[in-house]
């Protein structure tokens, strides 16, 4: 008795195994209607996979024109430092967050802050081997980072170690203005 529960409890498992390995020919086949059905399903969906293919491309591109500067290679070596090169993020991009931070009020903490003063002493280095027209357009783009800077280095009741940092108002309308100039006389 023993041995047949065991051969029976084999031939059981045996079976779910073949089973679970059927690559399906036991189905009932397709007819015609059915499988013309099947490749028309298959049709659209390669359709709509290469629709999505064509608009991420065309989104790629996009973002691409949008981002022109970073694109596009530059010849000119202030250019290339600010828009293209530097150790992680470009310049430009972290000019970017940084005038939405202090716009948004989230330099609060020595962090924020340092993270700020050290994009200003960044621009202020690349400003110094800048001329002419390059090196109006640096300095007014750091022109806010340089105000937050000073409105904490500058005041001896406040430190950058404070934990909680206090900044004025600052605006940073003509700072996106300039990088945008310096941008497009750049491309």
């Amino acid at each position: 008795m023993r041995l047949r529960n065991t051969t029976i409890t084999a031939a059981l498992g045996l079976s779910l195994v073949l089973a679970g390995c059927s690559n399906g020919d036991d189905a009932a086949e397709p007819t015609n209607g059915e499988t013309q059905q099947t490749q028309d399903e298959g049709a659209a969906t390669g359709a709509a996979d290469e629709d999505a293919a064509t608009d991420d491309a065309a989104t790629t591109d996009d973002a691409a024109a949008t981002n022109g500067a970073a694109a596009a290679p530059m010849s000119d070596e202030i250019c290339v430092d600010f828009f293209q090169t530097s150790p992680g993020v470009p310049l430009s991009e972290r000019s970017d967050e940084a005038r939405e931070k202090l716009e948004n009020g989230e330099v609060t903490d020595p962090i924020a802050f340092d993270s700020v003063n050290l994009l200003s002493q960044r621009i202020m280095g690349l400003q110094e081997d800048a001329d002419g027209e390059q090196a109006d357009l640096l300095e007014r783009i750091n022109a806010p980072f340089r105000e937050a800077s000073e409105a904490i280095l500058d005041d001896p009741e406040k430190s950058r170690s404070d934990s909680e940092i206090e900044l004025p108002d600052i605006d940073v309308t003509d700072s996106q203005a300039a990088q945008d100039e310096f941008e497009a006389s750049c491309s």
